[in-house]
């Protein structure tokens, strides 16, 4: 049944005219105010700060971003040890007893490599970070 309560709202809306006579609430300055720079043609374009040097132009440019590597942290694949110290228990010392590390490495991390046994131990120690797949295959 079609009534006044079942009706559905209009979804078009009219855009108010402005301009058309005093009696309209919208004539002589149109809603712009007196004078000024926003009554006549545009207003200011984006990012104008009234004569201020803008944002864009204060912020200094980027020029280059370096990433130093660290040096206190190593990356070894569980192959290169495990071919270098068969059967043998490794520590920190070691590994850069033997040149495998810099002397100013504080923790070295293994990788699981493609080796399906690994035969060497790791001294339990904080320095030597093992990853969850080597853990496996050592058995830890």
């Amino acid at each position: 049944m079609f009534t006044l309560h079942t009706l559905e709202k209009s979804s078009s809306k009219r855009n108010k005219r402005v301009g058309r006579g005093q009696g309209s609430n919208r004539g002589k300055n149109s809603g712009k105010g007196h004078k000024g720079q926003n009554k006549h043609g545009q207003g200011v374009r984006i990012g104008f700060e009234g004569g201020q040097k803008t944002l864009l132009r204060r912020t200094p440019k980027l020029r280059g971003f370096n990433a130093r590597p660290r040096k206190d942290l190593a990356t070894i694949n569980a192959d290169v040890i495990d071919s270098m110290f068969p059967k043998q228990e490794i520590n920190l010392q070691t590994l850069i007893e033997n040149k495998i590390v810099d002397h100013r490495v504080k923790t070295v991390r293994v990788y699981k490599g493609k080796k399906e046994t690994l035969t060497f131990t790791v001294v339990s120690s904080d320095s030597i970070y093992l990853t969850k797949g080597v853990k496996i295959m050592l058995g830890q």
